[in-house]
């Protein structure tokens, strides 16, 4: 089960949550209002953000980047050319650090751009990296988000219909090919009619 869904930015400086799906709802201590548990899970969520940042950055600088990120980027043809070029990494959240159970996060980033899974810990890895990339060439493929992060904020439809399509309800499914082209048939014509 994938608990919850990001898309933030990875820039040095202030890391910004640009987008945010949770599927999985913690029970929060008594005595909480609705707007003290919608601030804890934006706090939460801010803090997986920083957390992929900071490993993004140190794999930038570890890997001795050139500060062009974004003009290498434009100059690729292919979505996949793209995606070939984005840093990913794992990381464990231990119980408490900011959930109340331990998780698993799966991320990819590239120049401004951060996308991050957040799963169960017994949740197949394999399986939830294909689901994360799935999502994210589809998302730059309709909203070109890699290279205009800022399109999450300002298609969050399309956002949110690609995510129900790839990863209904926080499942995440096992995808054939013929499965998945069934699955990109049907968001095809649904993205066709916005």
């Amino acid at each position: 089960m994938v608990c919850g869904f990001l898309i933030h930015s990875l820039s040095p400086g202030p890391c910004r949550v640009l987008f945010s799906s949770t599927f999985v709802h913690e029970a929060l201590p008594d005595g909480l209002t609705i707007h003290d548990e919608r601030a804890s899970k934006k706090l939460q969520l801010l803090q997986v953000a920083q957390r992929v940042q900071s490993e993004y950055s140190f794999r930038y600088v570890a890997a001795g980047s050139s500060s062009g990120g974004t003009q290498e980027l434009s100059g690729l043809l292919s979505t996949e050319e793209i995606l070939s070029h984005m840093k990913a990494g794992v990381f464990r959240l231990s119980p408490g650090n900011p959930f109340q159970v331990e998780r698993v996060v799966l991320w990819k980033g590239s120049t401004n751009c951060g996308f991050a899974l957040i799963c169960e810990r017994d949740e197949n890895r394999v399986v939830a990296e294909n689901i994360l990339n799935l999502i994210i060439r589809n998302l730059q493929e309709y909203c070109q988000i890699i290279l205009q992060p800022s399109e999450a904020i300002l298609k969050a439809d399309k956002v949110t219909t690609i995510l129900h399509h790839f990863l209904p309800e926080g499942q995440l499914l096992f995808m054939n090919n013929r499965f998945l082209r069934h699955v990109e048939k049907e968001l095809e014509q649904v993205m066709n009619a916005k």
